[in-house]
C-alpha cells in the first residue's frame, strides 16, 4: 500500500507539471521586463537631484530643428503635459503627471519626439506613423498574434475599454494599431537587451496620453506609445569625431557628397587614457557581433546610427538607445545602396580604428 501511495504521489506531480495552469506560474515576457525596470527606474519622491546641465546632455542640435510649418503648429498648439494611461476602477486611469513644454523639447528621431522631465528623465512621445512604414514588418505581425505576451493586463483591459467606447471603425483601427506598436517597441528593446544587457540604456515603454493647448484654450489629447529613460551625461558618437582628412573620391562625389575619415577628437573632450579607449573599442566589437548575429541568424537589421550611440562622460562608458529592428528586405538602403549591415559596421570600425589600438587591444585581449 505504501508503494501504491508513493506511486500516486509521483503521478500527481507529473500531472501538475503537465497541467497548463502550472505553466502560468512561470514569469511571462512582460513580467520579466517590468521586474528589471522596477529596479532600474526606482526613485524616491522625497529626494531631488540637481538637473544635469544641458551642455552635458547628448543633444544633437540638428535633431532639434523643424520646418516652418511644424514650428508654427507647435506655437499655435503647444504641448503642456502627458500622463501614463491604464485601466483601473472600471475606466481610464491617468497617473505619473509629466509636465512638458517647448522649452523642454531636446530632440526628435524618425519615430519619436523627446522632452526633458524635471526629475532627470526624458519622455519620448511616439510620432504618428502609417502602417505601411517599414518598421511594421514581421516583428509587428509577431506581436499582433500574441498581444498578451507583450502587454500588461491593465493595458489589454484599457484597449478593450477604449474600443467599446469608440464607434468609428477608423478610430478603432487606430487604437488597435497604437497598442500593437507599444508591444512592438517592447519586443525591439528586449531583442537587443538580451544580446547586450549592460550596454542598452534602461527604457520603460507605456501607453501615454499627450496633451496640447487647443483652440480657445481647450486641451486636446492624443493616445500614443511613449517611453521613459534616465538622463545620462554624455555625447553622441558623431560629436566625438572631427572632419580632418578627406577620403579619395571623384570630382562629382567630392562636390555632391564629400566623405571624411573619422578621427577621435582628443582636444574637445580632454585626454582619454588608453584603458578607457580599449574598453570602448571592446564594447563596440560586442555591438558589431550582435548586429551580425541579428542579420545572419534572424535576417533583421539593427538600426543603429551615430545618434543612437552615447559615450557617457566623464567615465567614457558606451551606451546604446532608441534603436529599432527592421526586416532586412524592408530596410531602406539609402542613396549609397550599401547593405545596412555593412553600413553600420563600417561606421563603427572607422571610429574605433581612429583610436590607433592594436587588434588585441581592440578586442579586449592583454598585450
Amino acid at each position: 500500500m505504501a508503494d501504491d501511495s508513493n506511486l500516486n504521489r509521483w503521478k500527481d506531480k507529473v500531472k501538475d507539471l503537465l497541467n497548463i495552469r502550472g505553466f502560468k506560474k512561470l514569469p511571462s515576457f512582460i513580467e520579466m521586463l517590468e521586474k528589471g525596470l522596477d529596479k532600474e527606474f526606482y526613485k524616491d519622491p522625497n529626494i531631488s537631484f540637481p538637473p544635469i546641465p544641458i551642455e552635458y546632455l547628448p543633444v544633437d542640435m540638428g535633431l532639434r530643428k523643424s520646418g516652418p510649418v511644424r514650428n508654427f503648429y507647435e506655437y499655435m498648439f503647444p504641448v503642456t503635459h502627458a500622463f501614463r494611461i491604464s485601466y483601473k476602477y472600471e475606466g481610464e486611469f491617468l497617473d505619473e503627471f509629466m509636465p512638458i513644454s517647448s522649452n523642454d523639447y531636446i530632440g526628435r528621431g524618425s519615430y519619436k519626439f523627446v522632452y526633458r522631465l524635471p526629475w532627470n528623465q526624458v519622455l519620448k512621445v511616439g510620432k504618428s506613423k502609417l502602417p505601411a512604414d517599414p518598421l511594421f514588418g514581421s516583428l509587428f505581425k509577431k506581436v499582433s498574434k500574441d498581444l498578451p505576451s507583450y502587454l500588461k493586463s491593465e493595458e489589454l483591459d484599457l484597449k478593450n475599454y477604449l474600443m467599446q467606447k469608440t464607434k468609428s471603425s477608423t478610430a478603432k483601427d487606430k487604437i488597435e494599431f497604437n497598442f500593437r506598436r507599444l508591444a512592438l517597441e517592447r519586443l525591439h528593446y528586449w531583442t537587443v537587451k538580451t544580446l547586450l544587457p549592460d550596454l542598452v540604456l534602461p527604457t520603460r515603454h507605456f501607453m501615454g496620453m499627450r496633451y496640447r493647448k487647443g483652440l480657445f484654450g481647450i486641451p486636446s489629447a492624443t493616445l500614443t506609445p511613449c517611453d521613459n529613460q534616465t538622463i545620462i551625461p554624455g555625447k553622441h558618437l558623431k560629436e566625438f569625431v572631427h572632419l580632418k582628412e578627406r577620403l579619395n573620391q571623384n570630382f562629382f562625389q567630392k562636390t555632391i557628397s564629400p566623405t571624411w575619415k573619422l578621427n577621435f577628437n582628443y582636444q574637445k573632450f580632454g585626454e582619454v587614457n588608453r584603458s578607457k579607449l580599449k574598453k570602448i573599442a571592446y564594447n563596440f566589437h560586442r555591438v558589431i557581433e550582435a548586429t551580425r548575429y541579428l542579420a545572419e541568424k534572424e535576417k533583421l537589421i539593427l538600426d543603429l546610427h551615430s545618434e543612437n550611440i552615447i559615450i557617457m562622460l566623464p567615465d567614457f562608458e558606451l551606451k546604446i538607445f532608441d534603436f529599432h529592428v527592421f526586416d532586412e528586405h524592408l530596410y531602406d538602403l539609402g542613396t549609397d545602396r550599401i547593405a545596412p549591415l555593412d553600413e553600420h559596421i563600417q561606421t563603427i570600425d572607422e571610429f574605433i580604428n581612429s583610436f590607433q589600438l592594436s587588434k588585441k587591444e581592440m578586442h579586449g585581449e592583454e598585450v
